[in-house]
Parts: structure tokens; sequence; C-alpha cells
């Protein structure tokens, strides 16, 4: 049997969000084991459960838009001050399904135990199903051009227990280039 690809588990994903209702177990909707997986298309601030979160999306939303994608590569960090340290920028490679950080925030760079500035996802060290579910949720987010809330369950190697990520594209002449991440890290029921 062939591996699952991110375009295949992206499509996967894109075809549970745009389903009836999102029914059952996004997990089950996958072609790849990600514990604890969750997924939300389009959310809004009650929906995120941090204000690091809330704030990301309150500075996405007022964004100039052309396509209705932020025609912007660039962000504010004094705009995100609350978010500042679980943020990261997310380069889409032309011409690939490949995806490399730009920046990648200070406090998921110490929880995690490695900063991914400057490099890509499929240089992440974990789970061969991590990596793909990361890359097929921002090709997901290249599909349904909306934000994307996701949770899954951290590695037992890290110490938190789940990562919060708000998925939300930046662009530039309606085409999503670059991703603005939230990634919070969830440990019983707090951040870290």
């Amino acid at each position: 049997m062939k591996p699952p690809t991110a375009l295949a588990t992206a499509e996967r994903i894109v075809s549970y969000l745009e389903g009836p209702g999102h029914r059952g177990d996004p997990a089950a909707h996958l072609d790849i084991q990600v514990n604890g997986a969750q997924l939300l298309c389009d959310p809004g601030e009650a929906d995120l459960p941090t204000e690091m979160q809330r704030a990301a999306l309150r500075y996405w939303q007022g964004l100039p838009r052309v396509g209705g994608i932020p025609d912007q590569l660039k962000v504010d960090p004094e705009a995100l001050r609350p978010a500042l340290g679980y943020l990261m920028l997310v380069d889409r490679l032309e011409g690939s399904c490949e995806f490399r950080y730009a920046l990648y925030g200070s406090k998921i760079a110490a929880v995690s135990g490695f900063d991914m500035t400057g490099q890509t996802v499929s240089d992440i060290a974990t789970l061969d199903e991590i990596r793909i579910f990361f890359a097929a949720c921002y090709q997901a987010v290249i599909a349904l051009r909306q934000p994307l809330f996701t949770v899954h369950e951290a590695p037992r190697s890290i110490t938190v227990s789940h990562w919060h990520r708000l998925i939300l594209p930046l662009g530039q002449q309606g085409e999503v280039r670059r991703f603005l991440v939230c990634n919070v890290p969830i440990h019983e029921g707090q951040i870290v």
C-alpha cells in the first residue's frame, strides 16, 4: 500500500470540512493516524481557546483583502503583541507541496525543544504522520481560502498534551503565499 501524501490528506480534510455538519471524528476521515485531531474551518473568536489566538484572528480580520485573502505578507509585531512567542510565519514554496518556516516563535521553540526558522515542514524531527498532517493543513487552507483551527496531541517526548493551531492565510493579489499561525501548547488545560 502506498503511503499517504500531504495532498491526499489535504483533500480528505477539505472533504470533511465541506461535508454536512462535519459529522463524526475528524481523525476517522484522515488517511493518517493523528491522535486527538480536531478541525474547524473559519473559526470565530468564541471557538478559540486562547486570547493569543483571538488577537491573531482579530488582526487578520482587519487586514485589507484581494480576492478574499489578506493582501499582505508582512505582519505588524506591535499589533500582535499578545501573541508574540506563539506565532509562526510559514511560506508556501512555489511549485511544490513544501512549506518553510520564516519565523518560528520563541515560546513554541522552547516547548518543542527546537527552532524551525529557515527549515521546512519535512525537516521537523517528529512522526511522519505529524509532518503529513501539518503540510496537509496548509494545503487545505490554500484550497478553502479560509482560516483553519486544529488541535492534535503532542508526541510523548514533548512536555505538553496538545497543540492548538490557528492557521490564517496571507497572500498577494488573491493568491495564498504565506500563513500566519498562532500555535499554542496546552498541558492539562493550561497554556505552557
